[in-house]
């Protein structure tokens, strides 16, 4: 018979029994990670709001980006248009999505600073309302005027608008825009009235001058620089940057005509509603300014003036956006521009 003490099964003590589910834990903790990852963000399409109608330059910017993030993310990355407001409509319906990381949203500085002064009822807050993820850069904006005018300089557009107060229009991607105050304090300095038209976004303002229904854009450059001399009909008079633009360096600046004060930057920003989870972010982040770094999308973005504002991490996001929204209150303030 064999001998039956080598069948019976070992008797463990507690202490032995306590170590060896120790080890079992710690077992499984080490395989989790890479079970989890086959599981990660993301495990389907993204889309990304633009708060403007297609063909603004939030579309310029992210289509280059495009192929990139798909190759990076594995998964679609599509645009979806919710325009209005100045952009404030788009901002408020991503503040109020689920933060998984599906919905973000391409935001700039009219819904995402100055909207926190000029609309009384905004239903978010431009810093506490959303996650920062990565910086896309800025343009100036661009004052364009339609090729046939007499208008052809500062001077002109001023002696005409002094000439007929309130006559003179400028279209803009909406209240609240970033084209919208640079407008206002460009008639502030310069002592002239101007009457705003506001758009859901920049092809519509675009179309508007073309057909000679509006006097003049004040709007951001990218989302026109096709359309301006020597390209196209329209004939750009000035920029709001410190220097020439390289993607029009024929445009003065208006410090150039005479006005150091009007220095505007519209810049574009990568967002998610509040509380998107640290790995998203982190995820999305890497994926934005590896793509950004592409030649393809460099070379893309150089050719409509968008300028690096830099790696910016959420925490530097988070500051720029406090710092710019209080910079635009008193001018919004003092401006007097009202919601229509």
């Amino acid at each position: 018979m064999p001998d039956q003490s080598r069948l019976r099964a070992p008797v463990l003590s507690p202490a032995r029994v306590a170590a060896s589910l120790a080890v079992s834990a710690l077992t499984a903790l080490c395989v989790l990670p890479d079970a989890a990852s086959a599981q990660a963000w993301p495990q389907k399409p993204i889309r990304i709001i633009s708060p403007f109608v297609p063909g603004g330059a939030i579309d310029l910017i992210v289509r280059p980006l495009q192929p990139f993030y798909e190759k990076l993310l594995g998964q679609p990355v599509t645009m979806d248009y919710r325009p209005g407001a100045g952009g404030s409509i788009g901002a408020a319906f991503v503040a109020k999505e689920r933060p998984d990381g599906y919905t973000l949203i391409g935001t700039t500085t009219g819904p995402n600073a100055v909207a926190q002064s000029l609309f009384p009822d905004l239903p978010y807050h431009v810093v506490k309302s959303f996650s920062y993820i990565a910086a896309y850069g800025g343009f100036p904006i661009v004052i364009a005027v339609h090729g046939q005018t007499p208008i052809k300089s500062v001077k002109d557009l001023i002696e005409a608008a002094r000439a007929k107060p309130g006559a003179l229009s400028y279209g803009t991607s909406g209240i609240g825009s970033v084209g919208h105050l640079a407008g206002v304090l460009f008639s502030m300095e310069s002592r002239t009235e101007l009457t705003h038209v506001g758009f859901k976004g920049a092809a519509d303002a675009q179309r508007s001058l073309l057909g000679q229904e509006i006097t003049m854009l004040i709007n951001t450059l990218g989302a026109h620089v096709g359309a301006i001399e020597p390209k196209g009909p329209l004939r750009g008079i000035a920029v709001t940057s410190a220097q020439r633009s390289p993607s029009a360096p024929q445009i003065p600046t208006l410090r150039e005509s005479g006005f150091p004060n009007v220095v505007v930057t519209n810049w574009f920003l990568l967002a998610g509603p509040a509380g998107l989870p640290a790995e998203v972010v982190k995820r999305m982040a890497e994926a934005s300014y590896s793509a950004l770094r592409e030649p393809a999308v460099r070379a893309a973005h150089e050719q409509i003036g968008l300028e690096s504002l830099g790696e910016l991490t959420p925490a530097q996001m988070v500051e720029f956006v406090t710092r710019e929204a209080e910079r635009w209150a008193p001018v919004v303030k003092a401006s007097g521009a009202k919601p229509q």
